[in-house]
């Protein structure tokens, strides 16, 4: 027999993106005094708050709504400590690591011979959003079967090893439609994986795509960038591929990718000899945030990614990290000397080797006058490297800054202090 609760439940499954049916249940919550309505209230508000963040950019948010989020993490706290036991219950049998979100365990990690089993009863329990299928080897041929999978907006396959065959699965699968985001990294998955996922007519709705630590290769980047249903696609993490230069530049040059917003390129070998060969590497400078740390580069391939033709209207880069690259002093002069830098808002050139001559570059740059965010930690920069950016009229938007630790005199960090509100103790 139904139970009363169950019909809201049931809205709320039916509905998972709409906080109305999760209101209309947190009403009815308190008027059984039951205190899981007051902790389906306190999350959604936290969930607005991070919306407000988020439309924020980079800008804080305002006195008050910070405080209120203080206090709503601290109450959001206080109701876990007293009910998570007995309202993760329902899970413990078949999941673990259940996480809360908008008021209900929205994810969970699953064994996958558990979720053929078990499925019904997963989300039964809950409204679930998001799967982490743990062991997914035996099961390949069902786990992906499954009907409940379609009411995912995010499923996580990570480190099972099964190479191109769960990328074909995953490809194939008729009820991944829904899902927003995919995390398929460490999967032993080569370019052959990369072209089965690319060509799949089921995840047209992709906003981010993680395939981190495989062995994609330049062929793989390829294949994903003649991607033909990956439109909606905005954050494409790819660190530890083997991509190099030729793959990067693929990637950043695809027209299949209109809504890309991060391209995440860390670790690939792009910094190597044959970048100085190629035409279009700088279309990196077109995706608004991109990581190509730890990459090889030096000064001359820094200065073949920023040497782009053209006005500055064809640029879009907001943020780069090209932390523990070897730049050093020649690499800061070349960032700070670059017209087609004048949109960037965020720097990351940590562990960069930025002695400081490098340092005041940066601080004088004149076309770096929109930088909001800097990272200079873990460089050889003492007290007269850092001395350029105490005037406010240098970098005049910029309000965080990281330093080294151990390199400045405490006058200096003091001083920096007083200038960066936010920058590194």
């Amino acid at each position: 027999m139904q139970t009363e609760a169950e019909a809201f439940l049931q809205r709320i499954r039916a509905y998972p993106d709409d906080d109305a049916p999760r209101l209309v249940f947190a009403d009815w919550l308190d008027e059984q005094g039951d205190p899981r309505g007051e902790f389906i209230r306190v999350q959604l508000a936290l969930a607005q708050l991070e919306r407000e963040t988020a439309a924020a950019g980079d800008r804080p948010l305002r006195p008050e709504r910070e405080e209120l989020r203080a206090g709503l993490l601290a109450r959001q706290r206080d109701l876990l400590d007293a009910h998570k036991e007995e309202w993760t219950a329902p899970f413990r049998r078949y999941a673990t690591r259940p996480i809360f979100r908008r008021g209900f365990v929205e994810e969970v990690n699953v064994d996958a011979h558990d979720f053929v089993r078990h499925a019904h009863e997963l989300f039964t329990a809950g409204p679930l959003r998001h799967i982490y299928l743990l062991d997914i080897g035996g099961t390949l041929p069902f786990v992906l079967q499954s009907p409940l999978l379609s009411r995912l907006s995010a499923l996580t396959i990570h480190a099972s090893h099964v190479g191109e065959p769960l990328a074909r699965a995953v490809a194939a699968s008729e009820y991944l439609g829904g899902l927003k985001q995919l995390d398929l990294s460490r999967n032993r998955f080569e370019h052959d994986a990369a072209a089965q996922l690319a060509g799949s007519a089921s995840l047209t709705r992709l906003e981010m795509l993680d395939l981190r630590e495989n062995e994609l290769g330049e062929g793989g980047a390829r294949a994903l960038a003649a991607a033909s249903h990956l439109a909606s696609l905005s954050n494409l993490e790819l660190r530890g591929n083997r991509l190099g230069p030729s793959g990067a530049e693929a990637l950043a040059a695809s027209e299949r990718f209109p809504a890309l917003e991060r391209l995440g390129l860390a670790d690939n070998e792009v910094g190597s000899p044959r970048i100085s060969s190629l035409s279009r590497i700088h279309e990196l400078l077109r995706v608004p945030i991109v990581d190509l740390s730890s990459n090889d580069i030096g000064p001359a391939a820094l200065l073949v990614i920023l040497n782009r033709p053209g006005g500055p209207a064809e640029v879009r880069l907001r943020e780069v990290d090209l932390s523990d690259n070897h730049l050093g002093d020649d690499g800061a002069r070349i960032l700070a000397r670059s017209p087609h830098l004048t949109t960037l808002r965020a720097l990351h050139v940590g562990n960069c080797a930025i002695g400081d001559d490098g340092a005041r570059a940066l601080a004088e740059s004149p076309y770096l006058h929109q930088l909001v965010s800097l990272d200079l930690a873990n460089n050889p920069i003492g007290d007269p490297g850092f001395r350029e950016f105490l005037p406010a009229s240098n970098l005049p938007n910029l309000r965080h800054l990281d330093y080294p630790m151990f390199a400045l005199s405490s006058t200096m960090k003091r001083s920096l202090g007083m200038r960066f509100h936010r920058s590194r103790p």
